[in-house]
């Protein structure tokens, strides 16, 4: 499980105007890939999942003849009300929110017709808390690092839509082509196939466990707001955790490497992220990256000036004739 929570309170006395966010200026808890910004309010869920919401209002006064009214809204259009008939008093409220293309963002509305105040003899206003809800810890580090991969390729799907990738497997060959999507059997609970458009229209689909690198393609550059999967907490004991946690720990960013993932391909340049599970090859300016699962590694070769690397140079992938 991620174990990401977090909890906000707020004991600032004042209004809340209709259509204003309730704004929570004291964190009491937070843990795990989730951001709030005490300035406006509002939550960034930053990884897949399912999130569970509780929060409360406490009013005292509002000049508008029906209850208290506020909603928990989010950027992929939710808005889960809760709401109570009395204008003064607590009002609670509660919901479920799904994310499945991070980052989502969330915020506590009024969504009432006017303006209501704070209850001001109570320390405490208003409070929040959402927990991403537990999932099973995966049988293996394995399984993790699968799934890392699948959550990159379901970004890169849309933010290299329009190049042509080379993906390089356990064989000899690479495969060429447009992505179309990640294939997911009714039966599995994540996708195990990538799916290209070649050059003649035919459909190529790639076994996730086989990939060793993706090329999206010249002329691309790193995409910041790519987001990875966090660890699970905690890590299987398996000696695949051991290895993903050596290679994290070896590489760190600005490193530079020639990575073997085959006996004839090979990459080099410098490393410009390492995520556990995953490792990004680029340069400085994020140019042509080349992503690469980390279990698909064969040899790590670095030195001072590794043969074929010059510092700043963008990094390439290749195929060696031997």
């Amino acid at each position: 499980m991620s174990g990401i929570a977090l909890l906000v309170e707020r004991g600032l006395t004042g209004v809340v105007q209709a259509g204003e966010n309730v704004v929570f200026e004291s964190t009491v808890y937070t843990s795990g890939n989730v951001d709030y910004d005490d300035g406006n309010g509002v939550i960034t869920l930053k990884e897949p999942g399912r999130y569970l919401f509780h929060w409360w209002v406490t009013t005292q006064l509002s000049a508008i003849p029906h209850g208290v009214l506020f909603a928990l809204s989010s950027s992929k259009g939710d808005f889960l009300v809760g709401n109570s008939p009395l204008k003064t008093g607590e009002t609670t409220g509660m919901g479920i929110i799904t994310v499945d293309n991070p980052p989502v963002k969330v915020w506590l509305v009024n969504a009432g017709t006017g303006q209501y105040h704070y209850a001001a003899e109570l320390p405490c206003k208003a409070s929040l808390m959402v927990v991403q809800e537990s999932v099973a810890v995966p049988q293996s580090t394995r399984c993790f690092a699968v799934a890392q991969l699948a959550h990159l390729l379901s970004q890169m799907i849309t933010i290299y839509a329009d190049t042509t990738w080379t993906v390089f497997s356990q064989s000899l060959a690479s495969y060429s082509g447009k992505p179309l999507d990640l294939y997911q059997s009714p039966q599995a609970s994540g996708p195990g196939i990538l799916r290209l458009i070649d050059e003649n229209n035919e459909y190529e689909a790639l076994p996730l466990q086989n990939i060793t690198a993706i090329y999206p393609g010249g002329g691309t550059v790193y995409d910041p707001a790519l987001t990875y999967l966090s660890p699970p907490e905690p890590l299987p004991q398996d000696c695949d955790a051991d290895l993903l946690a050596a290679i994290q720990s070896y590489l760190p960013p600005g490193t530079p490497v020639e990575i073997r993932l085959g006996p004839t391909i090979v990459a080099s340049g410098e490393v410009y992220r390492n995520e556990f599970g995953l490792i990004v090859l680029s340069n400085a300016a994020g140019e042509t990256p080349v992503f690469i699962p980390a279990l698909q590694i064969l040899r790590i070769f670095t030195s001072d000036s590794p043969v074929g690397f010059r510092g700043g140079d963008k990094p390439r992938i290749e195929i060696r004739k031997e």
